[in-house]
């Protein structure tokens, strides 16, 4: 008994337990052995027993080892919920930054305003880009890089200074009607991965 560290083996639970008694009956069996005259009813008695405490350990070992498999499933399934609600809530910032980059331009009046925030965008677009991408989606994808190609045509243009008002006010219209286009297909990229965490 002096080899074995109790404290520990209770440590483990009932399954721990179990065995520490399945080790003691051993231990009783194996000092009463030496006896020269032992009752044959006691050692059945307690090879019974030690019996019953090998059933329980293995018994209590299977529905610990079931419960915890369970457990790290259950684990790994709310994992994956969690990365793709963060992914919806980094979808939703991503645009929003965008969409109030995109009101910026159309009150810009220079084009010096312009370019910076064109290039501000573009970073917030390409973030945009990336999530459209992990949807494998094809269709979504060529709206968006359609839409993002528009906006830089756009946004070039803008940034022309031979462009008289009439035409910079058409180009700024176009500008927003783009930026909500991308906005409406970031949120449709959104309900898709919610539709795909409730399944």
């Amino acid at each position: 008994m002096d080899t074995l560290d109790i404290v520990k083996i209770l440590g483990t639970g009932i399954a721990g337990f179990g065995f520490l008694l399945m080790y003691l009956a051993y231990k009783l069996i194996a000092s009463l052995v030496t006896l020269p005259k032992v009752n044959p009813a006691i050692l059945k008695m307690i090879n019974r027993y030690m019996v019953v405490c090998f059933i329980m350990t293995v018994t209590v070992g299977v529905f610990t080892f079931m419960s915890t498999s369970y457990k790290n499933d259950v684990i790994s399934n709310q994992e994956a919920v969690i990365k793709s609600k963060d992914t919806v809530l980094n979808i939703l910032a991503t645009s929003q930054k965008n969409k109030l980059l995109a009101d910026s331009v159309s009150k810009a009046v220079d084009s010096q305003t312009i370019a910076e925030v064109q290039s501000r965008q573009n970073s917030y677009l390409d973030t945009l880009q990336m999530f459209i991408e992990n949807q494998h989606n094809p269709t979504q994808r060529e709206r968006f890089n359609r839409y993002k190609n528009s906006l830089s045509t756009i946004a070039d243009s803008l940034t022309m200074a031979n462009v008289d008002h009439k035409r910079r006010q058409f180009l700024k219209e176009k500008y927003a009607t783009v930026n909500d286009s991308i906005t409406t297909l970031s949120l449709k990229v959104v309900d898709n991965q919610l539709s795909a965490i409730k399944k």
